[in-house]
């Protein structure tokens, strides 16, 4: 979504370069990032003329430390560059969908196990050379055995290259929406472990530039209007700021609620990013104040989340009732209606539990992620005027950790990205990443697996996660994506992807779910190679 804001409105906005910290993994434990201060100057985002000139150049800064291998690339100030330069076989919409771009056509077992992707015929690399289901398996092995995409195929048994244009998957379990998972950039199998790979984009690497590349085998035009882009390299926040400002970058996507952080004052266009990034608070459901499931499930009642996300958030999140983005069909706008704002039904639940008005609650929440903790005082302000008395313990990361582990909280404020497909297993499972305070559960498992198999279980899944209070969403956080004004024509920012760019095709346009394929057509082939 596009935001403007007039000349009047003062807003501090933050921006994020990189974490220097570790960076936060799909469905694993949220780790902070380093904090700076941030610098709390005024922007002015004036109105849009109606006659703005396009400016004849156009720029993108990155930070080199991070480099530009798509895999182990944490650094969302880099990721706009990755986008123009890389492809998919997926890329997944504003709305989380996905929309095939390599694939060609997919078919599904009658199991749900065994999917098979054909590569467009006409895909080829920068280079010139064809786009292979090699290249595709030696990928999706890299992302595998990265940090950044990595939980996400833990329900992958093989990735095997069949013959030139034919790829399979064959997974543990039956994934329903397995190409919500597949928006993994496909680089050229001999170039997966440089710092920059060759890709298949309407881009490649120039030395200090991106130039359009004349190998593009799409027939469409670019989702930049240039044939150069200028890169500008910056080593720390205050260094990406000054080059948006006063240098050659036109375009930054940033994390505005990010620790890490610098105040800007220019005037920009401004658009919201979706994530699949999740604040929610946890409960210990083993002994405390919250053991009480009628309680612990009736504290989704007394969260005003639309204050949250606009006083403390600044509009960057959205509000989510429910643990899966609203953006996303899987979001059931009547079954969250059901846990919305409702100080009568907190009261009810309140009452049963029959707390001491002696006992004050510990709220526990990281001190590194200072949004985090202005939430965590939030919530307990709307806990203790509701009559609950809760206490902030604002620890550093690794006692934050420790007394998790120990479940030593009653609640605790957590945070983590999911994948697309919204999979809720590490909050579960035995061992989970996000297993804290006794919710492991093996029912609950099975419903994980179940919503995966067949996306109308979601609805279930969501609301036993909500009725037994196992854990209480707040919001998704958006990244931002401010230009320079008339650099960009058109943009449509998706998940994990700024230059979003699908050629207009559907999910529908290739799919052939749930053919009954032969077992010589899932059958690997003895000398498909899937080595980089």
């Amino acid at each position: 979504m596009k935001r403007m804001f007039c000349l009047l409105l003062s807003l501090t906005l933050l921006l994020s370069a990189c974490g220097t910290g570790p960076a936060k993994t799909e469905t694993g434990a949220a780790e902070p990032e380093t904090t700076t201060a941030a610098e709390n100057e005024v922007i002015a985002v004036t109105e849009p003329s109606s006659n703005l000139e396009k400016p004849k150049d156009f720029g993108l800064v990155y930070v080199p430390a991070y480099g530009f291998n798509p895999y182990s690339c944490t650094c969302i100030t880099n990721r706009p560059v990755l986008s123009l330069v890389y492809e998919g076989l997926f890329v997944l919409s504003g709305q989380f969908e996905a929309e095939p771009v390599l694939c060609d056509s997919f078919a599904v077992s009658e199991d749900g196990k065994h999917y098979v992707f054909t590569i467009c015929a006409d895909a080829v690399f920068s280079d010139g050379s064809p786009v292979t289901a090699a290249d595709a398996a030696a990928s999706l092995e890299a992302a595998r055995d990265s940090a950044y995409y990595g939980t996400r195929f833990s329900r992958v048994a093989a990735i095997e290259a069949k013959d030139q244009k034919t790829l399979l998957i064959t997974l543990y379990s039956p994934y329903e929406n397995l190409p919500l998972l597949l928006d993994v950039p496909i680089v050229q199998a001999s170039t997966v472990q440089e710092n920059r790979p060759i890709g298949s984009g309407p881009y490649v690497f120039a030395s200090d530039a991106l130039v359009r590349s004349r190998s593009w085998w799409q027939d469409r035009s670019a989702p930049v209007e240039y044939s150069r882009i200028t890169l500008s390299a910056a080593r720390n926040p205050t260094e990406i700021r000054d080059s948006f400002e006063f240098g050659a970058t036109s375009l930054v996507c940033a994390d505005l609620n990010s620790p890490t952080a610098v105040g800007y004052r220019c005037d920009f266009e401004l658009w919201d990013c979706p994530t699949t990034t999740m604040q929610y608070i946890g409960f210990n459901c083993a002994a405390g104040m919250f053991v009480n499931r009628e309680f612990r499930a009736g504290v989704t009642h007394i969260i005003d989340r639309s204050a949250i996300t606009t006083s403390i958030f600044k509009g960057f999140a959205k509000a989510a009732c429910l643990p899966c983005s609203p953006e996303s069909r899987l979001y059931d706008q009547n079954l969250a209606e059901a846990y919305q704002y409702d100080r009568i039904a907190f009261s009810a639940a309140k009452a049963k539990a029959n707390i001491s008005p002696d006992y004050v609650g510990t709220l526990l929440v990281c001190s590194a992620d200072p949004k985090r903790v202005e939430t965590a005082h939030r919530i307990a302000e709307m806990l203790s005027e509701a009559g609950v008395r809760i206490e902030v313990s604002s620890v550093d990361y690794e006692t934050y950790q420790y007394r998790l582990l120990a479940g030593q909280f009653d609640c605790f404020i957590g945070e983590t990205r999911l994948s697309a497909s919204f999979d809720l297993s590490e909050f579960f499972k035995p061992y989970g990443a996000l297993s804290y305070g006794g919710i492991q559960s093996g029912a609950m498992t099975e419903l994980c697996a179940a919503a995966l198999e067949n996306s109308g279980n979601c609805y279930d899944l969501y609301r036993n996660v909500m009725e037994q209070g196992y854990f209480c969403p707040l919001l998704f956080k958006s990244y931002a994506v401010m230009a320079n004004r008339g650099a960009i024509s058109s943009l449509q920012p998706a998940v994990d992807n700024v230059f979003h760019l699908s050629g207009g095709r559907t999910l529908s346009d290739a799919s052939t779910s749930y053919e009954i394929l032969t077992a010589q057509e899932t059958e690997p082939a003895e000398t498909a190679s899937t080595e980089p």
